[in-house]
C-alpha cells in the first residue's frame, strides 16, 4: 500500500521471474529509483499507449458537429 495524491492505493503482491537485463534497462531509461518503480512506470506507459491506440482507431467513427463559430464560443 502507498499513498498517492492523498489517496491510498493498494498494490498486488506477486513474484515473477523477470529478465534482469531488461528490467535494469527500463529502470535506467525511466530514471526510476527502484525496480518496482520501473515496473509501475512501464505499466503506466503501456496503458497510456493503449488508450492512444483506441483513440486513433475511433478516429472518424463519431461525427463532430463543431463549427468554427461554436469552437470560438467555447474558447471565450
Amino acid at each position: 500500500m502507498y499513498i498517492k495524491n492523498n489517496n491510498i492505493v493498494h498494490m498486488a503482491k506477486a513474484n515473477y521471474d523477470l529478465p534482469e537485463k531488461e528490467l535494469l534497462k527500463v529502470k535506467r531509461l525511466a530514471h526510476a529509483r527502484s525496480k518496482k518503480e520501473a515496473i509501475v512506470i512501464a505499466l503506466n506507459n503501456y496503458i497510456h499507449r493503449k488508450k492512444i491506440e483506441h483513440l486513433i482507431a475511433a478516429e472518424g467513427k463519431f461525427p463532430l458537429k463543431w463549427t468554427k463559430s461554436s469552437l470560438k464560443k467555447y474558447r471565450d
